[in-house]
């Protein structure tokens, strides 16, 4: 049985995968164990980036003797070749952040029965530091509230 960060890390995937988000095929959505294009060749962009983020945190005040209160942060991160251009796909780009974010809001995740609510923390729209070296870079955190039986 797969872990339950697993889950919702493969779930996240296949979710943003049924977005059909324009010019990222499905094969361009990687789960990573942390963000990176460091490996990355020119064809590997556009692409969407799924990790783990941060440290998942226990909640003791939302836990009972039976079970436990599980937050776990999720990360997606935009990314794409994109050559220091302040125009070209700007309006394709900010549309992933957007898709990917309303696709979120919702309280469960289909298909991990542990979580409860889940809520979106927006972040970087563009990263400038990514951009200088001609790269696209945008990212937000998914938290996921699971619980999970002692």
């Amino acid at each position: 049985m797969p872990a339950i960060l697993e889950n919702i890390l493969t779930t996240v995937q296949a979710e943003i995968q049924a977005l059909n988000l324009t010019d990222i095929p499905d094969s361009h959505i990687y789960l990573q164990k942390v963000p990176t294009t460091r490996d990355f060749t020119s064809n590997d962009f556009p692409a969407i980036l799924i990790t783990p983020m941060g440290v998942p945190k226990i909640n003791p005040q939302e836990g009972t003797n039976l079970r436990d209160q599980i937050e776990y942060p999720i990360g997606v991160f935009m990314v794409d070749n994109d050559n220091q251009n302040q125009t070209i796909n700007r309006d394709k780009y900010l549309t992933w952040y957007e898709q990917i974010m309303k696709k979120f809001r919702t309280p469960r995740l289909a298909g991990v029965s542990s979580i409860v609510n889940s809520f979106v923390a927006p972040g970087t729209v563009v990263d400038q530091d990514w951009f200088q070296v001609g790269e696209y870079h945008a990212g937000l955190t998914l938290w996921f509230i699971s619980w999970e039986t002692r």
